[in-house]
């Protein structure tokens, strides 16, 4: 597998590779083989390991024709042209005039620092035997300085890296035949500006037995020799180089000779090309977010908030490099965090400005850099009295125990940080098992997901687990579709963060008061409950938050809609929404019916508008008719009743008469009067 890597880079190696040959010759030598492995050129390292003999009794030690052999390109020439044609001096380890000493350029446009070599002594633990360039205000050893016991002398290193080599030679890495380990590096001020803010490492170790080596020191008393190859670089562009750093030190320990370090020089030539500003393809090189969400699920969204908290957080496994990975993985879904880490090597640092560096040349970069400053973007995660080392040595657990250490993300594969109650560790993250071990249990409340939240989640954990293989090689997981790509799940995050910024600037707005003063106040629309309103409250009172409020303002709000990327609709809102859509499908079955219907209705109007109008004709014609026989018979009935008016009033007189004289009954009369009036009547 490693071949194979070797074939890949061979072009980037090609232009910076060291001839250890005439170009007329034939037949190359075993040096130039073992150099062709750091250049990519694609000697194999059974090759490497048959030419280091013949490559030792061919080498011509430098500091025996000029004197002194500094480490590094710049120094050499100046060196060379200032070197008196005395004879060198006598002790090898003697500095050079601190004119001489190489020294990086003074701006940090120059990713890449130095490249160092780490080894276990013996006798004095971990140290760095070997720094290019060498470390400013360093001496400069000859190549060929060597203590009496064979070893090289151990380079000083400043306070604030004394723990350096620890990092370097992880715990429990001699169960392993190669580890990669990230760590960063707190600033050295007294090195000058380049060396002003953090900087970020990676090293490859690796272990022989010594009973392969060929050549074999005094120091060497133990039964393996242990050494890593050191990447130092000022932005965190280290799995970009993680494959070169591999073949590198693959090469190095085929030798099977550790005196001739030639091909660390050959990497940091190689290495000095790359170059601020750096671009994305670069930035996220050596990242798997598709890992990441398929070890721990929907427990990924979780990791994610809990990283906006601010909170102690150690992450745990055997695997350092895999820690790392999650880790890193873990920060590069905040936009823009991974470019803006100058302030994660102490607790005590706090740039006035952490605003990310764009790579000029990329125009689509203008519509991120101005999203960004309207989002108020990167996050501030890491600032002062936050600590963040992927993975921490036992040197360094007094940086968590120091009370200006308020938060942290870190992670070990010693168990000794797990139990140890002075680290107030809140959370535990176990990499093995993509468990997530609260400490502090009101966390778990506080990280619990909504329903929203999960459906969010579900979505990026099927698009990833559908295309996930079980391979050992990370390499064979990334997913050339965008669906279930990195870039997907960084866009998908991405989108989630703004929809919770834009929610907590809309929930902040003022309440529109009603129309009318009896209306009863609106009630406003919870926009944070989709996201766990307590996560919401705790998030509000870290610092990266009100940093963020103050540096924004609402006009995040113009043309953005508020509210959970996958927003739960509320009961009444589903009753709607259904009954809506129902009576849509019903009306759409029934219109041609109330079509016929309001043709029928039309027609059955306009007939009843005529017959009606005929009968109001007809009933007033009768209504006269009848009218003016009724008035015709009652005026010839008064008439006939005022001519016999007299007649019946005689008859009376003399019925009432005869009455009176015999007691008669004018019942009788009465009736008899009453037949005659009513039988006139009818007739």
């Amino acid at each position: 597998m490693m071949e194979g890597a070797a074939a890949d880079t061979t072009d980037a190696f090609a232009a910076t590779t060291p001839t250890s040959a005439p170009a007329e010759s034939n037949n190359r030598t075993a040096g130039a083989k073992a150099e062709d492995i750091a250049a990519g050129v694609g000697a194999t390292a059974t090759e490497a390991k048959a030419a280091a003999p013949e490559q030792r009794e061919s080498q011509v030690v430098s500091s025996s024709e000029s004197g002194s052999a500094p480490h590094c390109e710049e120094a050499a020439q100046p060196a060379a042209e200032t070197a008196p044609p005395t004879a060198p001096p006598t002790d090898p380890i003697a500095p050079t005039a601190a004119a001489d000493n190489p020294t990086l350029p003074p701006e940090r446009s120059h990713v890449v620092m130095h490249v160092l070599c780490v080894t276990f002594h013996h006798r004095n633990g971990p140290q760095i035997e070997y720094a290019m360039p060498a470390f400013p205000g360093s001496p400069v050893f000859a190549e060929d300085a060597f203590e009496p016991d064979g070893s090289r002398p151990a380079i000083a290193l400043p306070t604030e890296w004394s723990f350096l080599p620890f990092l370097c030679l992880p715990d429990g890495a001699h169960a392993s035949e190669e580890e990669f380990i990230y760590f960063h590096l707190p600033p050295v001020k007294a090195w000058g500006p380049a060396y002003s803010t953090t900087l970020f490492g990676l090293a490859c170790f690796r272990q022989i037995q010594a009973s392969e080596l060929l050549i074999k020191t005094a120091d060497i008393t133990r039964t393996a020799v242990q050494k890593a190859v050191v990447v130092l670089a000022n932005e965190p562009i280290l799995g970009s180089v993680r494959t070169k750093l591999g073949m590198v030190t693959q090469a190095l320990f085929a030798q099977r000779d550790f005196s001739k370090l030639d091909l660390l020089e050959t990497l940091f030539a190689s290495l000095k090309s790359v170059k601020s500003p750096i671009p994305d393809s670069t930035l996220y090189t050596g990242i798997s977010l598709r890992e990441l969400v398929n070890k721990f699920k929907q427990k990924t969204l979780q990791l994610f908030k809990l990283l906006l908290l601010e909170r102690r957080v150690l992450f745990f496994g055997q695997s350092v490099e895999r820690l790392s990975s999650y880790q890193y993985s873990l920060v590069s879904l905040v936009p823009e965090l991974l470019r803006s880490l100058q302030d994660v090597g102490s607790p005590g640092l706090s740039s006035k400005s952490s605003s990310p560096v764009f790579l000029s040349e990329d125009t689509s970069n203008e519509t991120t850099k101005t999203r960004s400053r309207k989002f108020g973007l990167p996050l501030r995660i890491f600032g002062q009295g936050s600590f963040f080392q992927p993975y921490i040595p036992l040197q360094q657990m007094d940086v968590l125990m120091s009370p200006d250490t308020k938060a942290f993300l870190v992670g070990t594969s010693n168990s000794i940080f797990t139990q140890h109650k002075g680290c107030a560790i809140e959370v535990v993250v176990n990499v093995d098992t993509g468990m997530l071990d609260f400490k502090n249990p009101t966390l778990g409340s506080i990280l619990s997901l909504t329903a929203a939240d999960k459906r969010f989640m579900d979505e990026i954990t099927k698009s990833v687990v559908s295309t996930w293989s079980q391979e050992a090689d990370p390499s064979l997981n990334q997913q050339i579709q965008f669906e279930g790509s990195d870039e997907d799940i960084r866009s998908r995050f991405d989108q989630y963060l703004c929809s919770v910024l834009l929610s907590v600037k809309a929930a902040a707005q003022p309440v529109e008061p009603p129309q009318s003063a009896d209306a009863p106040p609106p009630k406003p629309k919870d926009y944070l409950v989709d996201f766990n309103t307590s996560w919401v409250k705790a998030w509000q009172q870290t610092n990266n938050f009100l940093l963020w409020e103050a540096v924004t303002g609402n006009d995040i709000l113009e043309g953005a809609t508020p509210g959970h990327p996958k927003e739960m609709p509320s009961t009444i809102s589903i009753l709607q929404s259904t009954m809506t859509a129902r009576l849509q499908e019903l009306s759409k079955n029934i219109a041609p019916l109330q079509q016929n219907l309001g043709k029928a209705m039309e027609t059955a109007g306009n007939r009843t508008s005529v017959i009606a109008g005929e009968s109001s004709r007809t009933l007033q014609s009768s209504a006269s008719q009848m009218l003016s026989a009724v008035s015709g018979w009652y005026a010839e009935r008064r008439r006939e009743w005022s001519a016999s008016s007299t007649t019946v009033k005689t008859t009376e007189t003399i019925e009432a008469e005869k009455a009176n004289q015999s007691g008669g009954n004018v019942i009788e009369v009465t009736e008899s009067f009453e037949d005659i009036t009513i039988e006139d009547a009818k007739e």
